[in-house]
């Protein structure tokens, strides 16, 4: 769904800052500014979410040409380019079981425990997907170092998302209870050793692919 500039901001799955579904933005400011070079202008807007009354701000191309054909009666949209805080999403490069695990992390973080929890499983699928099947999640952690699938800091990382997981799991009353900044950075780190896994070689290989069927049609001519 292409999100649009307007009195609502419809479109958002969760709100970036409590995560509630569905959220609903109500817009608070809205600023135009010219483009210089005469392709359409550009629209700055602030919107407040009704649950946690935080602001999110969107920022939109003005839509011309045939993006205007048909919307609203002929007006031009503005359609949203950039979200400040940028939602988390989770790549379709990912494999399935940490996909998976990763939406739910995001789905909970509101609530702590689930989320590093669900973090922590994701992590643990990344490394079996990886080829990491066996021992426990302790020692394939080691073991991903070891081979320089993970550095020293991303191991490091890793073994404290399981120790967060484990005393979760355990109800570990020597360790305080994580909060819901924890469960961001905990949900940080894993989104980002996806994207070092999995989702930067995706998007080499499709680069890679693209420039060769480029060279091929220049070939052609």
């Amino acid at each position: 769904m292409q999100l649009v500039i307007g009195a609502i901001l419809k479109g958002l799955d969760r709100c970036p800052h409590c995560g509630i579904a569905v959220p609903l933005l109500t817009q608070e400011w809205v600023a135009l500014v010219a483009n210089p070079a005469g392709n359409g202008a550009r629209s700055y807007a602030t919107y407040k979410c009704s649950r946690c009354c935080r602001v999110v701000m969107a920022e939109g191309q003005e839509a011309i040409g045939s993006n205007a054909n048909g919307y609203r009666n002929g007006a031009s949209p503005y359609f949203v380019e950039s979200i400040y805080p940028k939602p988390v999403i989770v790549d379709a490069s990912l494999p399935e079981d940490a996909r998976r695990y990763l939406k739910q992390a995001i789905d909970t973080v509101f609530a702590p425990d689930a989320s590093i929890v669900m973090s922590a499983a994701a992590i643990d699928a990344m490394l079996k997907e990886k080829g990491y099947e066996e021992g426990s999640l302790y020692s394939r952690i080691d073991q991903a170092v070891k081979d320089h699938v993970l550095t020293e800091s991303m191991g490091t990382w890793a073994h404290k998302v399981r120790l967060d997981a484990n005393a979760v799991r355990h109800a570990d009353g020597t360790r305080p209870p994580v909060d819901e900044a924890d469960a961001r950075k905990v949900l940080e780190f894993s989104s980002a050793l996806g994207d070092f896994l999995f989702v930067f070689s995706a998007r080499v290989s499709e680069g890679i692919k693209d420039a060769g069927h480029s060279v091929a049609l220049a070939g052609a001519t």
